[in-house]
């Protein structure tokens, strides 16, 4: 199996786990509403799944959301107080040891927990008190696809439930299905936007928001799969400093979607352009798209909440032809393995 037929996995899994994951996200949130804080545990793509997760259940559900730093816990022996609050830990392989030591702590002072996983049965599937699958089947390409969209779409599950349960507006996942398709056919555009790319050094990617998360994710596939120095930015951090960089002639991708964010991204993309920039986006805003030196244009409906999940399809593919172009093996990631256990 190959990295581009699992990312064409894609809108099979987000169907299978929207259906048979519902059910169980309403009985596993509920405790996590009860609870007066949360705590995210991750790392790598999973922890940029964490940091979507964050925007998630503090907007839906109204609850404050940290991600943990495990190395107070399995460093520095001085870990921070889970009493009265919830933990999700993250991990794909569910063999993350310091993931895992999270959540140990954790239970140890009683607070709900939950771990994300695609295996049953591993380390922090048997280290929490509940376990939510991502029923993605084996992932064997080292870079993580359907298991980070996988994640995504358990998180916003969980976080509309939990939302739910302290009686605010649940998150609606309808489109999201329909979206994810869109975007795993978008490869043409995709290739375009590497293509327009090319071979430079160096690639800012911006997302703000919810989209945030996005550029966090698409700037680690492009450092592991094209290995390309892809360097990550909220549009709003990047403004107050690293903007001094940029150079003209510099690629910058933008995530972008229509919502609260919408008119920000479109004023920062005419101030990098006057600056020389070259603007590439993936966004379902016409007028972004239209401002952008080249775009993937995504048209189907969809909650801004839920637009990281089927931008984050897009980024992957504009990661693997940017990979492709720079002659790069994507199945044998330079320096890579399928499992990093960080303790």
């Amino acid at each position: 199996m190959s990295l581009r037929s699992e990312i064409a996995e894609q809108p099979a899994i987000v169907a299978r786990l929207l259906e048979a994951g519902w059910p169980e996200a309403r009985t596993l949130a509920r405790p996590i509403g009860a609870a007066e804080h949360l705590t995210i545990a991750a790392r790598g793509s999973s922890d940029n799944a964490a940091t979507y997760g964050k925007y998630l259940f503090e907007s839906l559900a109204g609850l404050v959301t940290a991600l943990a730093a495990p190395s107070l816990v399995t460093r520095y022996r001085t870990p921070p107080s889970f009493v009265r609050g919830a933990v999700i830990g993250i991990s794909r392989s569910g063999a993350a040891p310091d993931v895992a030591a999270v959540l140990a702590e954790a239970r140890s002072v009683r607070a709900p927990t939950v771990a994300i996983t695609n295996r049953p049965g591993s380390l922090v599937a048997r280290t929490a008190a509940e376990t939510f699958l991502l029923r993605c089947g084996p992932e064997r390409s080292i870079a993580a696809t359907k298991t980070y969209t996988a994640t995504c779409v358990a998180l916003a599950l969980l976080a509309a439930n939990a939302a739910e349960s302290r009686g605010r507006s649940a998150l609606s996942l309808a489109g999201l299905v329909d979206s994810v398709i869109e975007a795993e056919a978008s490869e043409r555009d995709a290739d375009r936007v590497a293509r327009r790319i090319g071979r430079a050094r160096a690639v800012v990617v911006l997302g703000r928001g919810y989209e945030y998360a996005t550029a966090l994710e698409a700037a680690l596939k492009i450092k592991e799969l094209a290995q390309v120095w892809a360097e990550p930015y909220s549009s709003a951090d990047f403004t107050h400093g690293p903007i001094a960089l940029l150079e003209s002639g510099m690629p910058v991708l933008m995530f972008s979607a229509r919502g609260a964010a919408q008119s920000e991204a479109r004023t920062l993309s005419r101030k990098l352009r006057s600056r020389g920039a070259k603007i590439y986006a993936v966004t379902n805003d016409e007028g972004m798209a239209e401002l952008a030196d080249d775009a993937v244009l995504l048209r189907a409906p969809l909650s801004e909440a839920l637009t990281p999940i089927s931008f984050a399809v897009a980024a992957q593919l504009v990661a693997f032809s940017l990979a492709r172009r720079h002659g790069r093996d994507v199945e044998r990631p330079r320096g890579l393995s399928k499992v990093t256990r960080t303790r």
